[in-house]
């Protein structure tokens, strides 16, 4: 009973291009470039053709990127003892904090637009949660967070 999951949450970047989308852009760019490419050949001016081959490998290596980026994710756990953050990066590194809720204080600044941050703070740690979310996400998720913190406080005072 005292283990159990009060909140939980799992952030992670938005991606808006999706696997079959990049598949998409990727093969009408390379029929772009095979055909640009072939009207320079005709023409004579062969060394465009290279440089559309490598606009074409760039716009692969810039896209891949984009998609590893958007394996980061953010996992908090709250439960009436801890508050744990488990972070999983790209690379498969993971990294975790733990709280305790009583002390936790979310410093979150509503009144900004696009530079509202959302930060953990607690005996001298602090963390910085879901800063790939857009601001509305991030204040939704801030105050879906202390409205679960003083819910989790209040099961704390009374048992």
């Amino acid at each position: 009973m005292n283990d159990e999951v009060l909140f939980n949450a799992v952030l992670s970047p938005n991606r808006s291009l999706a696997k079959n989308g990049f598949l998409l852009v990727l093969g009408l760019t390379t029929v772009l470039c095979m055909v640009g490419g072939a009207l320079f050949l005709l023409v004579g001016a062969w060394p465009v053709t290279g440089f559309l081959g490598l606009d074409l490998a760039l716009l692969f290596v810039a896209l891949r990127l984009s998609y590893r980026s958007g394996c980061l994710t953010e996992t908090v756990q709250l439960r009436r003892a801890s508050l744990t953050v488990f972070r999983f990066f790209p690379n498969g590194r993971k990294a975790s904090w733990r709280f305790q809720p009583y002390w936790l204080k979310v410093e979150f600044d509503h009144e900004a637009d696009y530079n509202n941050q959302l930060i953990l703070t607690s005996k001298g740690k602090r963390l910085s949660l879901g800063s790939f979310l857009s601001p509305a996400e991030r204040t939704e998720f801030a105050t879906a967070l202390m409205l679960a913190l003083h819910r989790c406080r209040g099961l704390t005072n009374t048992t």
